[in-house]
């Protein structure tokens, strides 16, 4: 089980990085600002939660 918990939390914590990327460099000259701060608290959050399953 524990073996199982790593990876996905490895997968969500690469995911969170790829995503933070994404919204970075491709989604911030097409998305308002507002729009944009939401998604980087939802990428955070998502990377708080992968490492708090580490």
């Amino acid at each position: 089980m524990n073996k199982i918990v790593l990876i996905s939390a490895v997968i969500l914590a690469l995911l969170s990085v790829v995503l933070g990327a994404f919204a970075a460099h491709g989604l911030k000259p097409i998305i308002p600002s507002e729009a944009m701060d939401s998604f980087q608290t939802g990428v955070r959050y998502q990377m708080y939660h992968a490492l708090a399953l580490l």
